[in-house]
This record gives C-alpha cells, structure tokens and sequence, in this order.
C-alpha cells in the first residue's frame, strides 16, 4: 500500500468517524414532542388550519427552552386519544405537551407504573367551565352540552352521562363555539382565554357569549410530561424559575391570564 492510498484510507476511515458522531450528537439533543392537532388559541394550535405545524404561545415556551439548551425539538400533533397512545403505549413521543395527572390515570395505570411519568411544574392554570349566550344559566339549563372530543369536564360529567342531556363532542374550538352560537347547544365547556381569544379573532358577534363565573370551574395546569427524559423535564423547570420574567411577557403577549 503506497503512502497515498494509507492517506486515503485515513481519511475514509475519519469521515465516517465524524458521521457517526454527528448522527449520535444530533440523536442526543432532537427530541419529539407529542401535542394535540386541535386549535386551542392562546396557548396553541396544532390544527394545521393556518398551514403552521405548532404554534401559539406553547410553541414560543417550548422553543425559546430548546434554544438555551442547544436542543432541536420536533412537534408531533395527533388526536388527543391517539397521543395518549403514542406516548404511554408506544413510546413513539419523548414528551407530551400539555399533561396532567389528573388526566387519563386510569388509562395510564393500565399500562404503567404512574410514577413513572415524570411531570414538570405547571406552566399555566386554565380556568375552564361553562359558556352560554344566556347571561346566567343553571346546570339544568344546559339540556344540550358539547365539548371537545377527547376533553373530560370533571365538575361536569353529569352533563356528559345523563341520558336526559343531548351531547356533542366536536373536533376543534372553532366548531365547538359555532354551535353555541347558532344555537345548537344551551352550554359548552371551554376554557375562559380559550372563548375571549377565539371570539375576538375569528366571530363578529350578533349577541354575546357569557362565561359563567357562578357555576363550577375547573382549575387545570399545564405541564410538560417524559417518561425516559426526566433530566430534561428537571431543566424544564429550571427554565420556567430562570426565565420568568421572559414567560410573563410572553403570557401577555398572547393575552393569558394565569
């Protein structure tokens, strides 16, 4: 073997070196991030109706902590039943956005030691609960409710099994306030920034909706759930205390109250 073909060899056998640290490097910090594929403006949008992937507050949270940490994050938006799937089943996603866990505990004990999903502090507070073109109505009013497909109205779930109630699960918000305003359903349960939002940027309004401050409202947060990164999550939580004063602007940049 002559001197020129040992430099090539070398150089061969180092190109290849440096391609498999690369791949390993970018495998370290690419991350997948399960989300649900319904517009839920302000805080975000993975409909797909705006030909964006993700975006909405939670995609300006979440992008602004891979930034600080050099990582790449890829938004994967499915149905909400689906994603619980993909993440708790599957393993296919690293982290789900938004979690809970209150939410699914059964489902998720079925497959799965519940300690095991690792939950970061919560990120925002929802209040959610019932909107109506009524300015007060009572629960036996709402003989017609809907809600979004795959949502669970825990002070409300009487609404959802009682056989003397019509209910309507839709696929998105905009869907869910069209039929509150055409009069299909007495009541929804939507989410107050969720309604205010919506309503500004998409509904010229005849008569006004009405949140309905005396009844039941459930109080959610928001939070960012792994089962195999529980180190990152814990960064996660580090971002939120270190940056708070950059996620506070970007809260009222997108009009969120809690």
């Amino acid at each position: 073997m002559n001197q020129l073909e040992k430099i090539l060899k070398q150089f061969m056998y180092f190109s290849v070196v440096m391609l498999l640290f690369m791949c390993n490097a970018r495998s370290a910090t690419h991350y997948v991030v399960g989300v649900e594929n319904i517009e839920y403006l302000p805080y975000y949008d993975g409909s797909g109706i705006d030909k964006a992937d993700y975006y909405g507050f939670s995609e300006k949270l979440l992008t602004l902590f891979a930034q600080q940490h050099e990582f790449e994050l890829e938004f994967y938006a499915l149905p909400i039943n689906r994603l619980y799937k993909e993440f708790i089943e599957h393993r296919h996603v690293d982290f789900k956005y938004p979690d809970n866990p209150k939410w699914k505990p059964s489902y998720k004990a079925s497959f799965m030691d519940v300690n095991d999903i690792i939950y970061s502090r919560p990120i925002v507070e929802t209040k959610t609960g019932i909107a109506s073109l009524n300015k007060k109505i009572t629960i036996s009013e709402c003989v017609s409710f809907a809600t979004v497909r795959g949502f669970t109205p825990q002070s409300f779930k009487s609404l959802m099994y009682s056989k003397k109630i019509e209910l309507i699960e839709t696929a998105n918000v905009m869907e869910l306030i069209e039929l509150l305003l055409k009069e299909r359903v007495k009541c929804i349960y939507i989410s107050n920034d969720v309604l205010d939002y919506n309503i500004v940027k998409y509904f010229k309004l005849i008569r006004p909706v009405y949140f309905q401050n005396q009844l039941s409202v459930d109080l959610q947060t928001f939070s960012l759930s792994s089962i195999e990164y529980p180190g990152i999550v814990k960064k996660f939580d580090q971002f939120l205390v270190s940056h708070k004063i950059q996620i506070n602007k970007l809260k009222q940049q997108y009009h969120i109250k809690n």
